[in-house]
């Protein structure tokens, strides 16, 4: 939500401002002990201050002005019992933001500059108690004393900073970036003298904890306990499915629950920590409505936030910080099958059009590359050709992106290549070549010990992965074209099960899609339930679950039964057996034999025995 206003002017001082020290300029006028009605007529007026009062013209004094004689009498004695009480005692030389810490201890004056940053930089509790070398426990009360002491010192300040903060968090709906306080609030001014927009909004949280905190760049006007349970509560309330939802219900809602919450915060939270979009709709007002940009955009938006390439790793911790969920598989895929990313090194990426004269100077060696691997012919690995020409690392990768697009060449993984015009690789042709020989199926295992111990990896990949093969029994491995499947049979096989699916919620076990295939021409006794979900694995929009489980891909049928998983693991604790789980969660039955190998791929999942598990 975006709000303007015009900036106050300041006048020019006058002589009583010029002679006064600054702190006693700085005095709030709030809290005096004057009538109501006067107290109204300051506010009306942006009379909040002793110089604000101060630089009034005279005729605000006179009888017929709107102060009068008794009003500025009220006011002089309200004043002069106040700053009796209160006399302030900082010391009024140098930067504003060093006045904050006057009278503070070289001890005290430390723990400030690593909290608050104040003169430094802020540092996380345990980095500050390390450095300190002091337990957690003795740093929050050295905090306390510091904060303590401010508040003795520093009052006026502190006093004229929160209420300043105060009245632009109430113009701006509870949450307020420093940079649009006021000219003339003490806000923008440690803003300016120090060229660092947070300092004070880091003073006021560190002074008015209960008060003032800081959320994504922001100074947010809530208690932290209240803050925590709001973002507990968001969550639960905007769900996915009851977008768009609109703002209005959505603070009745709160309110139900106790958590009245200004418009602008929560505006601010539904897109900082949920992610979603606040659009308009005629009937509704505002709502929040499901981000629009695909999930490609909002990652190419996150790595532009990032300054240097990013590991892979980082990449995923940034997402889970930002959209709160990642697979890092997910994750991996998007950046490898969108152009918008590029590969500089081992799961490094960037953005590709910040290397974009990089690509182009290295297009040179690309050519020379591709050239040679089409006059040598069969598979090479173009880093090894690469240190020949004696290339950095970065100018590798470079090339082997170049490569990826050249039609003359097909890239193989792992830095491998051969020319376009090769079919098929000679590994595949070996493969092709004894399964000739053996004029049946083999044992996967022990096939796969006969290879070259280079070749043990990639041979059994393409065994498991590659459409020419299938596997008619566990262990057990042939050739496709030693079946009754041709394209035309495959395509109808698969339209025949994803029938019986859409007829069955989307999922179903083998056995009765094994009796829909056996009662056409495509079945028979000779098609096994193993061979059945091979062909379904490798050839269809399927994926199969442990315990022979075949749903349609689109479900994520087993992203869902393991979130499911966790999140009952997460809610009873300790170590679970499947059965314990079950208890838990008896709508999961249906998938008991999938959950035992589900759990023990899962990398969020631990098992000491195979039988129990719990979370990592």
């Amino acid at each position: 939500m975006t709000r303007t206003r015009a900036r106050q002017k300041t006048s020019a001082p006058t002589a009583a401002q010029r002679l006064l020290p600054a702190s006693w300029l700085e005095t709030p006028l709030a809290g005096l002990d004057v009538p109501a009605d006067l107290a109204q007529r300051l506010e009306e007026r942006s009379i909040r201050t002793l110089g604000d009062l101060l630089g009034l013209p005279a005729r605000a004094f006179a009888k017929n002005g709107w102060l009068r004689p008794d009003g500025a009498e009220l006011v002089r004695k309200a004043l002069g019992a106040k700053l009796a009480d209160n006399a302030p005692s900082e010391n009024e030389q140098g930067p504003l933001h060093e006045r904050f810490a006057a009278g503070l201890a070289p001890d005290e004056r430390e723990v400030l500059d690593l909290v608050a940053g104040v003169g430094g930089t802020t540092m996380p509790r345990t980095a500050i108690a390390a450095r300190l070398k002091i337990s957690l426990q003795r740093l929050d009360e050295r905090i306390r004393q510091v904060r303590a002491r401010m508040h003795e010192r520093s009052s006026a300040l502190l006093g004229r900073l929160r209420y300043e903060a105060g009245r632009d968090l109430e113009a701006f709906d509870g949450v307020l970036d420093p940079r649009d306080a006021r000219d003339d609030s003490l806000l923008a001014t440690l803003g300016r003298e120090t060229a660092d927009r947070l300092l004070g909004a880091r003073i006021l949280a560190f002074c008015f904890p209960r008060e003032f905190h800081i959320h994504a760049g922001l100074l947010c006007q809530a208690a932290p306990r209240r803050f925590r349970r709001l973002l507990r509560t968001l969550p639960r309330i905007v769900r996915p499915q009851r977008l768009p939802l609109s703002i209005d219900a959505l603070r009745n809602e709160l309110a139900a629950e106790q958590l009245e919450v200004p418009r602008g915060l929560l505006l601010h939270l539904l897109k900082k920590e949920l992610r979603v979009a606040i659009g308009n709709d005629p009937a509704l007002g505002e709502v929040a409505v499901a981000d629009p940009r695909s999930a490609e955009k909002r990652l190419v938006d996150l790595m532009l936030e990032a300054v240097e390439p990013m590991r892979l790793d980082d990449v995923v911790f940034a997402w889970r910080e930002r959209f709160r969920r990642a697979s890092r598989g997910r994750i991996e895929r998007m950046l490898r099958g969108s152009p918008s990313f590029l590969m500089l090194g081992p799961e490094t990426w960037s953005l590709r059009d910040r290397h974009a004269k990089e690509l182009l100077a290295a297009g040179p060696l690309a050519e020379r590359m591709a050239r040679r691997i089409c006059a040598m012919g069969g598979r090479h690995d173009v880093t090894a050709l690469l240190a020949e020409e004696k290339v950095d690392q970065r100018t590798a990768w470079l090339v082997l992106d170049r490569l990826a697009v050249d039609p003359r060449v097909r890239m193989l993984g792992r830095g491998n290549a051969c020319p376009a015009a090769q079919r098929q690789s000679r590994v595949l042709e070996h493969l092709l070549a004894d399964f000739r020989k053996a004029g049946g199926d083999v044992v996967l295992s022990l096939f796969v010990q006969n290879q070259p111990p280079e070749l043990h990896r990639l041979v059994e990949r393409l065994l498991r992965q590659n459409r020419l093969f299938v596997m008619p029994a566990p262990d057990r491995i042939d050739v496709l074209s030693n079946y009754p499947f041709d394209v035309p049979r495959l395509r109808r096989l698969v339209t025949i099960v994803d029938q019986q699916l859409q007829a069955r919620s989307g999922y179903a076990p083998v056995g009765p899609l094994k009796a829909a295939v056996d009662g056409t021409d495509l079945g028979g006794s000779w098609l096994s339930e193993a061979l059945l979900v091979d062909l379904l694995r490798r050839h269809g929009p399927f994926e199969v679950l442990p315990g022979d489980l075949v749903a349609r891909r689109e479900l994520g049928l087993g992203a869902f039964v393991m979130r499911c998983v966790r999140q009952a693991l997460r809610d009873i604790g300790g170590m679970l057996t499947v059965d314990d789980i079950l208890q838990q969660r008896p709508d999961l039955a249906e998938f008991a034999g999938s959950l035992r190998e589900l759990l023990a791929t899962d990398p969020l999942v631990q098992s000491p025995d195979g039988t129990h598990f719990t979370m990592t």
